[in-house]
């Protein structure tokens, strides 16, 4: 009888329960069968040594089916550093390097492996990709396999696949959308389009295509007292905004959302005409409120109260986009772009009457994640103002610093609470003009203190919101340029930078902070900050304008570490602090950046864990280029 488990065990086939698990899953099974010819499945017994450093190089690579193998290091009192379940296969870095494991790697609950000899480990790594892959950019794999927090949750509103990030816009179209030519009456049009069925009409004009969808029949075509004589050029879109065929879902979602539009116009390269039209009904199906809609109301609104519903209505948006699998890019591109929208309409509302000279020329700042276009749930205001023109500095000031505050203090009252550093356009030091905004940029250059360069941290991401757009483009080049000259100001930036590292013990666990009285990790000023700060140099060196941390972590050389590991770290840390703002929110308390890693299942460690290696890594590429 006792011996059952290790018969039951041995009779398994190796092969197919390796197919189960990434990377195996896509390697081809005749390769497996051929080079994995002496893998077996062996039970694991709680209390068994697998490994530990006085046994020399391994000679055996596990695969573990089931149970869970603890790491444990001199000095942990008997803590394990790290855990390891079904899945997990170990010990890559040890059978890579041929050295000694550094961790005693113990059975701590009963289960199964397979067991491959290191010589058929190593053929593996030779003859397949995929598996070499795996074995040298881990993190990738494992995003693949498990993000965080993505099993089902009651009550969060879980929409399935619903903005597949893989998933092309070609796979979302529905039938042939209803082409016709500029010329059609719109009576003519409007009784085609109940035949066909649909949203929208591709129209055919002397130069290009148009749209007109079923709203713009109703309201700007067959509602006026002209109906009988309009045709659809007459009332179509011209020259709307289009998107590849092969763009993801979740791209054109973003799309859809930054421009505040319903309907896309679907193209393919190799073809002449469109090859539709997708209708942002489609796209989200389930989800009644989609950000366009959220886009057309707020450009509707005329107060404060209206725009503070709309504003209630983004964690529903983001649950829904959480629990279809999005990563947090586009997430926080569709949330920044209604946080967006909707600072604008304040601006707009609070301006529109303001008696400003016509020649002052004016442009709102935003900064920080807003303007990285990775706002969160937990957010305040970072903003600012230049103006120029032929007035006098401080009579511009005076008249815009009213508009200014009242802008603050409406945006506080929608939910974006006052920036506590005061880091805001009612700010008198933070409302001026193109040229004192120009002085005060060549002293944090060129002196480089360390208030300047926590200004650098906080000015050096910016876009401009609102106002001019060739103004923002003088005052970003005040700095850009000066700073991709100054290697010495960039250098300090990155001793700066060094001096956040990543919460990982030297055993490899977690280290956590204590706060109000509760412990865990700042995912992120320890997350999120060292990606963001590394990125933000890279672009500074570059005088790249790009903003987003993912556009400048592309910008990191593909030598010192593959712009895929980068944002896919960077992505599931971030990702992982907005699903925990979000159950906060759905708890009724207030979203904070403060996660308890015991509170997380054990593939979520392991993913946070490699994730803050991959930060660890991009911090020493930053002391060998600078020298630090």
């Amino acid at each position: 009888m006792g011996d059952a488990p290790q018969d039951d065990a041995a009779r398994r086939d190796p092969i197919a329960a390796l197919r189960e698990i990434a990377p195996f899953d896509h390697i081809e099974p005749d390769l497996l069968e051929r080079v994995l010819s002496e893998a077996r499945v062996r039970p694991l017994e709680r209390g068994e040594v697998l490994l530990e450093p006085g046994m020399g190089p391994p000679d055996t690579f596990y695969v573990l089916l089931s149970g869970r193998v603890d790491g444990l290091a001199d000095g942990s009192d008997g803590q394990p550093v790290w855990s390891l379940g079904r899945g997990d296969a170990f010990p890559l870095g040890a059978l890579m390097e041929q050295r000694p494991v550094s961790t005693r790697q113990q059975v701590a609950h009963p289960g199964e492996a397979v067991t491959v000899p290191a010589a058929a480990f190593r053929r593996l790594r030779e003859q397949s990709e995929a598996f070499d892959d795996f074995c040298t950019r881990r993190i990738g794999h494992l995003l693949a396999r498990g993000p965080a927090g993505e099993e089902e949750t009651d009550g969060l509103g879980g929409s399935g696949a619903l903005l597949d990030p893989s998933t092309p816009i070609r796979a979302r179209l529905e039938g042939e959308s209803l082409r016709l030519d500029g010329d059609t009456r719109l009576d003519e049009a409007a009784r085609a389009l109940e035949d066909h069925g649909g949203e929208a009409i591709i129209v055919r004009l002397d130069a290009g295509w148009g749209i007109v969808t079923l709203r713009d029949l109703a309201f700007r075509g067959l509602a006026r007292p002209e109906r009988h004589q309009l045709t659809l050029a007459e009332i179509a879109t011209r020259e709307p905004v289009s998107i590849d065929a092969d763009t993801s879902l979740l791209e054109a979602a973003v799309s859809l959302a930054e421009h505040g539009f319903h309907h896309l116009l679907v193209t393919e390269p190799e073809r002449d005409e469109p090859l539709g039209v997708l209708d942002e009904a489609a796209l989200y199906r389930v989800n009644a409120m989609t950000p366009g809609l959220m886009h057309q109301r707020i450009r509707r609104a005329r107060d404060i109260d209206s725009l503070a519903i709309i504003r209630q209505e983004v964690p529903g948006i983001v649950g829904a986009l959480l629990e279809s699998g999005s990563g947090f890019a586009p997430i926080s591109r569709i949330v920044s772009g209604v946080n967006d929208a909707i600072a604008r309409r304040v601006i707009a509302l609070t301006f529109e009457d303001a008696p400003l000279p016509a020649e002052l020329d004016w442009c709102w700042l935003t900064f920080g994640s807003e303007a990285r276009m990775e706002q969160t749930l937990a957010t305040d205001q970072d903003n600012g103002l230049v103006f120029a023109g032929p007035v006098d500095e401080q009579a511009a000031r005076e008249l815009l610093l009213p508009l200014a505050r009242r802008v603050n203090e409406a945006l506080d009252q929608l939910g974006y609470p006052l920036c506590p550093g005061n880091i805001m356009a009612g700010n008198p030091d933070l409302c001026r003009s193109i040229d004192e905004w120009g002085r005060r940029f060549r002293d944090w250059i060129d002196q480089g203190t360390p208030e300047h360069l926590l200004n650098a941290t906080i000015f050096f991401d910016a876009r401009g919101l609102a106002g001019s757009e060739a103004l923002f483009d003088r005052w970003a080049a005040a700095w850009r340029e000066p700073a991709r000259k100054n290697s010495r100001f960039r250098r300090q930036l990155a001793a700066n930078a060094m001096r956040n590292q990543p919460p990982l013990t030297l055993f490899g666990g977690f280290r956590t902070r204590e706060r109000h009285g509760q412990r865990g990790i700042d995912i992120k000023t320890d997350g999120a900050t060292p990606f963001v700060d590394a990125a933000r140099i890279e672009a500074l060196a570059e005088g790249a304008a790009a903003t987003r941390t993912d556009q400048r972590l592309a910008l990191v050389p593909e030598r010192a570490l593959p712009a895929e590991d980068l944002t896919a770290a960077y992505d599931f840390i971030q990702r992982l602090r907005l699903r925990h703002q979000y159950q906060q929110v759905a708890r009724g308390e207030t979203p904070d950046n403060l996660i308890d890693p015991d509170e997380l299942d054990g593939l979520t460690q392991r993913l946070l864990k490699e994730s803050f290696r991959i930060a660890r890594k991009l911090q020493r590429h930053l002391a060998l280029a600078y020298q630090l």
